[in-house]
């Protein structure tokens, strides 16, 4: 059940990412459909409380978390085309750096501030309290966003039709499979903390450290991406994937300290940073400058719902039960040789025609 109601809300965002695209481009606009995903947010928060303090029910919880999923992607989708909007393709790397990297981090903070509130105050009414900080935000957002340049040109619904390149495609088992690890990795966050003596904000301070190093790393690899070309620097970050998995899999599977593996394949993982803002880069210069925006940006929705919240936390928690820690991380390195060998495939047909 607790899997179900972690589901609900990534794959929504997922299935409704590109209907998120279409409105920020040609509907209502990158602002508007900022404001409405924030608002829907707000109410769908507000209805998960009253289901798990009043209802009681868990699949009321996992219906309105789901249905909060739908806000995300208006969110997600909004933000990253302004940011395309407001970047130049010379510095459009870095732009992407920056949101991936506020992306990630904010996950990371919210399991931080997750894990104190229920600490302090054991029960729903954290969600009351975090409501009320998102109340505060939004009151930001209305006073302080403007809408970025009208969409000029043709929108259509199917991204394939304009939206992403016969570049970009190829690259999309890559970024699929980097989500889905993350998603891996934020379940073994849920396993550490089931350690006997392992407290949920020693979890989320352990979070909050390697999404900093990693978030940091995506702006450093989005400015490089720019100087040195996308595929490129994507390279560097497929290389200290498939290092720093191979390291973190065989000390894992020894049976060494998980502290002293994540601390041996770090520098690796700092490098794999490169993949994210590479191809979000690479996907804002190759799309129609008319999708540019949303609709080519709804990938990063898709993606991210499928295998970050779906998809990984589904198989990781499979891979845990039966090999442990080091489950979880040889299963983080299946699927990127997969990827990887897809990767190559669409290349060669592709870029072929």
């Amino acid at each position: 059940m607790i899997g179900l109601i972690l589901a609900s809300y990534p794959f929504v965002e997922a299935l409704s990412s590109f209907v998120a695209g279409y409105m920020a481009d040609k509907l209502g606009g990158r602002r508007l459909t900022l404001i409405l995903g924030y608002t829907w947010i707000l109410i769908f928060m507000a209805l998960i409380y009253l289901a798990i303090a009043l209802l009681r029910n868990p699949l009321a919880t996992a219906a309105f978390n789901g249905a909060m999923g739908f806000g995300a992607a208006l969110v997600l989708v909004s933000t990253l085309a302004m940011i395309t909007d407001l970047t130049e393709k010379g510095y459009r790397g870095l732009g992407m750096g920056v949101f991936d990297f506020t992306n990630i981090f904010g996950y990371a903070l919210g399991y931080m501030m997750g894990s104190v509130l229920y600490q302090v105050i054991r029960g729903p009414m954290a969600f009351i309290i975090l409501l009320m900080l998102l109340v505060i935000l939004y009151a930001i957002v209305l006073n302080y966003i403007m809408e970025t340049r009208p969409t000029i040109g043709a929108v259509y619904l199917n991204p394939l039709r304009g939206g992403v390149s016969r570049r970009v495609i190829p690259t999309l088992p890559i970024w699929f499979s980097i989500t889905m690890i993350l998603g891996a990795a934020i379940y073994s966050g849920r396993a550490i903390g089931s350690i006997k003596g392992v407290m949920p904000i020693h979890v989320g301070a352990l979070f909050l450290g390697a999404t900093l190093v990693v978030g940091l790393g995506s702006v450093f690899f989005g400015y490089v991406s720019d100087r040195l070309g996308r595929l490129r620097t994507m390279s560097i970050g497929v290389l200290g994937v498939s290092i720093g998995l191979i390291i973190l899999t065989v000390l894992l599977l020894l049976g060494v300290n998980p502290i002293i593996a994540v601390a041996a394949s770090a520098p690796f993982i700092f490098m794999a940073s490169a993949v994210v803002p590479s191809i979000l880069a690479l996907t804002g210069d190759e799309a129609l400058i008319s999708m540019r925006g949303g609709s080519a940006m709804g990938l990063y929705s898709l993606v991210l719902g499928f295998g970050m919240g779906g998809l990984g936390s589904i198989l990781g928690s499979y891979s845990y039960v039966k090999l442990g820690l080091g489950g979880i991380a040889l299963l983080a390195l299946v699927i990127f040789i997969v990827a990887f060998i897809l990767y190559a495939v669409l290349r060669v047909i592709l870029l072929r025609k």
